[in-house]
């Protein structure tokens, strides 16, 4: 969604990596000069995206898979170097537990990254169907939705 390559732009972000405009792990291993990453985040939930966050990593590297999965993933083997490549797949909702939750609480504190930009749409409490249904089909432009009571 280009809202969300803006947002990532105006939050910080140097790169952005459009699946749909070429293959999206040439592109990274690309702008890695073929190293890979150091850690990949699937968020979204499918097969095609965990084989790409894989493909991309670094040896070494960890994989946080939070995505939710309608089918269990799969690991090829070729993705995984058969075992053999010191690759970590973490798959915790929230991995560091209240210790990482607490220092992102203070960065947000801190105010150097203005979160407030990523809330496109407000909704009150009896309005919570409404908003998860808009969240959910991604319309309206939506990135994020705040719920007030």
């Amino acid at each position: 969604m280009p809202e969300r390559f803006a947002m990532a732009r105006t939050l910080g972000v140097d790169h952005t990596v459009d699946f749909r405009k070429g293959d999206a792990v040439e592109a990274i291993m690309a702008l890695t000069d073929g190293r890979g990453v150091d850690v990949a985040i699937e968020a979204l939930g499918t097969q095609t995206t965990f084989e790409s966050a894989l493909r991309v990593l670094r040896p070494g590297g960890t994989l946080s898979s939070l995505g939710v999965y309608s089918s269990d993933p799969r690991i090829p083997l070729d993705a995984f170097a058969a075992g053999l490549g010191y690759t970590k797949i973490v798959t915790t909702l929230c991995p560091g537990g209240k210790e990482r939750m607490r220092r992102l609480m203070d960065v947000v504190a801190s105010g150097r990254v203005d979160l407030k930009l990523m809330i496109t749409h407000r909704f009150k409490l009896d309005d919570i169907e409404a908003a998860y249904e808009l969240f959910s089909h991604q319309r309206d432009g939506v990135l994020k939705v705040a719920i007030a009571i």
